[in-house]
């Protein structure tokens, strides 16, 4: 048997993204608690949460990396089957969202103010914090993965810390008070890039056949 017959009987197999969905479910759901009691009892949750996720200006830095995270471990799931269609232009839907809130929010900040809201107090504990608790589903999202036929190990892998880096930043976005978005996009930004390029480094190696 050819290869690319091999690979079309591999693309068109109904079963190998349902498998892929189950298998990602067995490891999500324990690291996402595990991040989360990470976050809960170590970093401690922000309250009054309720009130605070009704905030306008905070309810963004919640969604947006929910939503890049969403997107992200679909298209990770797809990455899994050969030749399956894999639309990577939806993965800039919340970056282009969270460029234009950036753009707003540089030109409705006091010039005076735009620094300190850029580096608010936080930056240090962001940058460890957001790939610390990303790890845990980084992890989940490899080992899913492997279980696949993953044909370009290192976007992959990078599709998986971009999924993991999003989760991850929105469970530490219920911790975080800082909530300028000159701030968070920044910075949560800064915190899921490490995380991608921490998953296309290691899915480079862990995924190849």
């Amino acid at each position: 048997m050819k290869t690319e017959d091999l690979l079309d009987m591999l693309g068109e197999d109904p079963l190998v993204e349902p498998r892929s969905e189950a298998v990602l479910w067995r490891w999500l759901i324990p690291a996402v608690c595990f991040s989360g009691a990470v976050m809960m009892f170590v970093l401690g949750v922000r309250f009054p949460l309720s009130q605070t996720l009704m905030d306008p200006e905070v309810v963004p830095k919640v969604l947006l990396p929910l939503a890049l995270g969403l997107i992200a471990a679909v298209l990770a799931l797809r990455m899994a089957r050969p030749l399956a269609r894999r639309p990577l232009g939806w993965l800039c839907v919340a970056p282009v969202l969270a460029l234009a809130l950036l753009l707003y929010a540089y030109v409705s900040t006091p010039e005076q103010s735009r620094m300190m809201a850029f580096t608010g107090k936080t930056i240090f504990p962001c940058l460890i914090s957001i790939p610390s608790l990303s790890a845990p589903l980084l992890a989940a999202f490899l080992t899913t993965l492997r279980r696949g036929a993953v044909m370009r190990p290192m976007r992959a892998g990078l599709i998986a810390g971009l999924a993991a880096g999003g989760l991850g930043t929105t469970i530490y976005a219920l911790h975080c008070t800082e909530d300028s978005p000159l701030f968070y996009v920044t910075w949560y930004g800064a915190g899921i890039a490490i995380t991608a390029l921490a998953g296309a480094l290691i899915g480079s190696k862990l995924l190849r056949w």
